[in-house]
């Protein structure tokens, strides 16, 4: 076991550690050097370290700051089922934080009869305050005045100095990100619509799903995913979406949402691409359309002896009905025309699709069929 601590894991930690790190001044950096005292080759060193991590830790700030515009929009991220959001901000300014950590060790007491003690209890102790860089008791120096030091100490104290400070931006910053997913989290109706933004956004993911599987498949168990037994043991999709805010990998997310759409088609007289296509619309919207791809062949002019149906009209009905996807549209016509006893072939999408392009709302034929349509209950 570890003599001392040193894990960053959650706010509250982040929280006290942000505070030791502001905490820093010139008279703690000459307590320690007192109580340790380095010879010149090793304050060199440390100076000449310090210096190229702190060049490092500015360019992830930025990497951070560019993280966490996004970070607390999303409902579902890679790394949640392995890292806490803490340690996935974290990890994004590790050269900063696994430096502090070394620091903070250096300039921590050794002392042996509370190395065995904390053995004999397991347990470790807190290197943040037992480091006289950290939070531990100093005494003051006899000189305070760096003026009494030789110029590599004074060199030190200032790359320490800068070290620290740009530290304290990041985790200040860590800090916010943390705040805000915190309050996100303790508001349902913000969990809720990023969960509802994540379905939004995975459609085409889903929908590949929901080609391949089917509802019986083993990977919509509980046991097999995380956030299908989540949302099982939350009482409505509220109360999912708050527990499930940054706790659930995109992954896992997916297959539920999957799962939901499936069950959904089921529920009602709906296919899992009817429900895809058109969820945005209302129900009755669905069934119209489904009927009018079904009784396609009354809608073509009398004198109509083609052995194709007019790409034409199938871009009328596209343009009209305002599917989610115009190529997945022309699949599901093809298969529901022929499924309804349709003998006609179905032009192909990019026919289709050239039609559509070319189409106008002041179209004669466009104009025709729409007023059939909407007369349909």
């Amino acid at each position: 076991m570890p003599y001392y601590w040193s894990q960053i894991e959650t706010l509250e930690n982040l929280q006290y550690v942000a505070g030791l790190v502001d905490g820093f001044n010139q008279d703690r950096f000459l307590a320690a050097i007192m109580g340790k005292p380095l010879g010149k080759g090793k304050i060199v060193h440390m100076r000449n370290e310090l210096n190229e991590i702190t060049d490092k830790l500015e360019e992830e700030y930025l990497v951070l700051e560019e993280f966490g515009k996004t970070f607390n929009d999303k409902f579902a991220t890679r790394n949640n089922q392995y890292f806490s959001s803490a340690m996935t901000l974290l990890r994004k300014m590790h050269s900063g934080t696994s430096k502090m950590v070394e620091i903070y060790r250096q300039f921590a007491p050794q002392n042996k009869a509370a190395r065995r003690a904390a053995h004999a209890e397991n347990q470790t102790m807190d290197l943040f305050s037992h480091s006289t860089m950290g939070g531990q008791d100093y005494t003051l120096p006899m000189f305070n005045d760096m003026d009494a030091y030789t110029p590599e100490v004074g060199e030190l104290f200032d790359a320490m100095k800068r070290f620290m400070e740009h530290l304290s931006k990041s985790l200040k910053l860590c800090k916010g990100i943390l705040e805000e997913e915190e309050q996100i989290r303790k508001d349902p109706d913000a969990c809720l619509e990023r969960y509802h933004f994540f379905k939004d956004e995975h459609r085409g993911m889903i929908k590949a799903l929901l080609e391949a599987i089917s509802l019986d498949s083993t990977i919509f168990l509980a046991e097999n995913n995380p956030a299908i037994k989540m949302r099982k043991e939350a009482k409505d999709e509220k109360q999912f979406a708050e527990r499930g805010f940054h706790n659930l990998t995109e992954s896992a997310t997916v297959v539920l949402a999957s799962k939901e759409m499936i069950e959904e088609a089921k529920r009602g007289e709906f296919t899992a691409p009817e429900v895809w296509l058109f969820d945005a619309h209302e129900r009755s919207h669905i069934r119209r359309v489904r009927e009018i791809i079904r009784k396609f062949d009354t809608y073509l002019p009398e004198d109509y002896t083609r052995k194709t149906l007019p790409a034409k009209y199938i871009a009328c009905l596209l343009r009209w009905c305002k599917p989610r996807e115009d190529k997945a549209f022309v699949k599901y016509f093809k298969e529901t025309y022929e499924e309804s006893g349709g003998k006609l072939s179905v032009p192909k999408n990019p026919a289709v699709n050239q039609q559509k392009n070319e189409l106008t709302k002041s179209d004669a034929d466009y104009v025709k069929l729409v007023e059939k349509w909407e007369k349909i209950a």
